[in-house]
């Protein structure tokens, strides 16, 4: 295990938690104590206690980061929505963070002074794969229509997560259209272009991981200064680390 990272100006942390693997009644207990009203009615209402169990994981995951970088207590701090529904901190507008689950594993990223998306999708789910003519570009689309394999299903994940990240940074929901802009998935450096004037915008930068087999983690930011991704693992309330075998279960 490590000391909480600092985080920089010029840095994204992405942190992962196996969910499904934290399962220590006490530390449950814990994560449930420090939310708020609201997120635990939300947690409550899920009908599956496997859902139920990732929205309280993942919601302590966020609070448990925001308290290790600004030692502000768990419980006391207060987050608000903009009008499409994505969260920030009133009190600490410096400070952008962005939350994503998924079949066992939660995400939350992490930026100081520029909104930042993440998504986090299981690449075994079942998945009608041809939805890429209806969301993609045509330009996307084709890429994954002329593949073949896991190839196939892994391009569709590397562009959904990618789109998802997008839009989750720019805080508008799906009033963006997924197929008003494209990446060039499978190059070294992803790029976005956008439909409307073709152009790529460089201040948008990507990252991807793969954290563990069947996962893949896309996050975005716009900086007109180059962004250092740094990843790593946590279990909320016990610690983080940058070797999954390091990071203890409960």
């Amino acid at each position: 295990m490590i000391k909480p990272p600092f985080l920089d100006s010029g840095q994204v942390h992405v942190f992962y938690a196996r969910t499904d693997q934290i399962s220590d009644p006490c530390l449950l207990k814990q994560y449930r104590a420090c939310l708020s009203p609201a997120e635990i009615r939300k947690a409550d209402r899920y009908m599956k206690p496997s859902d139920r169990h990732l929205s309280l994981v993942s919601r302590a995951l966020v609070r448990y980061l925001i308290f290790e970088l600004t030692g502000k207590h768990p419980q006391s701090l207060s987050f608000s929505a903009n009008e499409h529904g994505k969260p920030f901190l009133a009190k600490l507008p410096d400070i952008h963070f962005n939350l994503s689950h998924s079949h066992g594993a939660a995400v939350c990223a992490m930026c100081r002074g520029a909104a930042v998306g993440v998504d986090v999708e299981d690449v075994g789910r079942h998945t009608d794969l041809s939805i890429a003519n209806r969301f993609f570009s045509s330009s996307e689309a084709e890429l994954v229509l002329k593949a073949s394999g896991d190839e196939k299903r892994k391009l569709f994940f590397d562009i959904w997560t990618l789109k998802e990240a997008y839009i989750k940074a720019v805080g508008k929901g799906l009033t963006i259209p997924l197929n008003s802009f494209s990446f060039n998935a499978g190059e070294p450096v992803i790029q976005i272009t956008f439909s409307d004037t073709g152009r790529i915008d460089p201040d948008w930068q990507f990252f991807q991981w793969r954290p563990e087999h069947g996962k893949i983690v896309s996050a975005a930011v716009c900086s007109p200064c180059p962004i250092i991704f740094k990843y790593f693992w946590c279990v909320p309330f016990v610690g983080i680390s940058t070797n999954p075998f390091e990071t203890p279960t409960k």
